[in-house]
């Protein structure tokens, strides 16, 4: 895979009509209309010198050498990369073929009132349903974010028939798929042979197990680079970890991943991977591999993994009645992940939902039996919240349920449950957490949770003898 050059964050705005681009995209952004298409399409206006960045990774000796060249830029908005490309290669932007693809007819307008229409071809289409024959040698932009879905709690409102259609054309699609996993794969399926795709995208698909299609999908396809840029890139608008994907689709490249980090103006590699199948993607530090070289288990080899029932569930249970008060001789409350602290549990309401002490079971078996509890929060300070549940209480929401394997690897494992808690709220394995994980997202996943890396006592005792913090 071509070296990654090193880039510098510019400043200096485009000018179009005696006017910067920066300057229009903030003066369209304040009309109500947009406010209200940005919400409804997932629609993040990228910050200047973040195009910048993403163009200077184009392959522009490559493209030179070939007689056509084909741009796309999907959901293109305000066409902030093909202006880009002006910006930085204009004798790439004066011979390509450029197109634009852009679902709101608002936005296109907009875009053609600067006259652009004989140079760009604007097609207005769902990108993620539009038919084309061309192939494109390099396709690059800022696709939407979000679960597409008409509940209140998603971004992205689309149609239950729309929804439905993305599902069958998209075989990376699996759970509450966020739709910027469906942009990479369409655009990689309209790459040419040898060509790029460059996107600014969330670096949730790295760690999330909605995305592992989607990392198999890059791993057979050519080779992946993945430059985490962190949380303040869409700030204040939005709160979200970013990456810059560079894929190449290339045979020479396949199974080949490269995971580098932005920082200080400077691009530096964390790790490479040249035989990767598609499995999570996370960073290295030497800590993190003296831990991980330290302890002979993960967390998932020991211990069965439940998460605690969501509130849907709760509100249609049966058994289950809301109320400020109610009979503590019979009932006992659900608790959650506020009822949780580092090695403690605070048994009282705080959400108002009680069940009958002998219905408990018919809720989960497991409530009954003492077992650790650990909290799924942990981006503000990188800590796991684990504690052990003595006095077997009903949970409810954002809580997973540690339950010890019984089988003949387990029976070597030595550390006791209150060991395990003391392990799991430690410094150390808060530091691991935040080197390996970073701020990509604000809760565990039950696959981070099963590989952290566990010891039994004699390890546990070596790690905080030779293992400074």
């Amino acid at each position: 895979m071509q070296k990654l050059p090193y880039l510098e964050k510019k400043e200096k705005s485009l000018l179009i009509n005696e006017q910067t681009l920066d300057y229009k995209t903030h003066q369209f952004i304040l009309n109500s209309t947009l406010k209200n298409t940005k919400k409804d399409y997932g629609i993040f206006f990228t910050p200047e010198w973040i195009v910048d960045f993403m163009v200077q990774l184009i392959d522009v000796d490559k493209l030179s050498s070939k007689e056509d060249v084909s741009i796309l830029e999907p959901a293109c908005g305000l066409a902030q990369f093909l202006f880009g490309i002006k910006r930085n290669h204009p004798s790439l932007f004066e011979r390509a073929k450029l197109t634009g693809v852009e679902i709101n007819q608002e936005v296109i307008n907009y875009l053609t009132s600067f006259d652009i229409s004989s140079k760009i071809e604007l097609v207005r289409e769902d990108y993620l349903l539009w038919e084309t024959d061309i192939s494109f040698d390099l396709i690059i932009g800022n696709p939407p974010y979000g679960i597409p879905s008409l509940s209140e709690h998603y971004t992205i409102k689309v149609e239950p028939e729309i929804k439905s259609k993305y599902k069958t054309l998209y075989e990376t699609w699996y759970g509450k798929y966020n739709v910027y996993g469906a942009f990479i794969e369409k655009s990689i399926k309209l790459l040419k042979p040898e060509g790029q795709l460059i996107f600014i995208v969330p670096a949730t698909f790295m760690i999330l197990d909605e995305f592992k299609k989607l990392r198999k999908f890059l791993s057979q396809n050519g080779g992946t680079a993945i430059i985490y840029l962190g949380s303040h890139v869409f700030k204040p608008e939005a709160d979200v970890s970013c990456v810059i994907l560079d894929f190449l689709k290339s045979k020479e490249f396949v199974g080949r991943v490269e995971v580098l980090e932005y920082q200080k103006n400077k691009i530096k590699t964390v790790n490479i991977n040249s035989n990767w199948q598609g499995e999570v993607i996370t960073f290295e530090t030497d800590y993190t591999r003296k831990l991980e070289d330290s302890c002979s288990h993960k967390l998932g080899d020991i211990y069965e993994m439940r998460i605690s029932p969501r509130t849907p569930e709760i509100k249609n249970n049966p058994y289950i009645v809301k109320s400020e008060f109610y009979d503590k001789q019979n009932y006992l409350p659900l608790l959650n992940g506020r009822n949780l602290r580092c090695n403690e549990i605070i048994y009282e309401s705080f959400t108002g939902y009680w069940i009958k002490k002998d219905d408990m079971s018919k809720l989960r078996g497991y409530f009954s039996i003492p077992h650790i509890v650990v909290g799924l929060g942990f981006r503000e300070n990188g800590r796991v919240a684990a504690a052990y549940d003595e006095k077997c209480y009903p949970w409810m929401g954002d809580v997973y349920h540690l339950l010890r394997k019984t089988n003949l690897f387990n029976l070597n494992f030595d550390m006791s449950e209150q060991e395990v808690v003391e392990y799991l709220n430690s410094d150390y394995v808060k530091r691991y957490v935040k080197e390996t994980y970073k701020e990509i997202t604000y809760h565990l996943s039950i696959t981070q949770l099963k590989n952290l890396p566990l010891p039994n006592k004699k390890e546990w005792k070596r790690i905080k003898r030779e293992i400074s913090l």
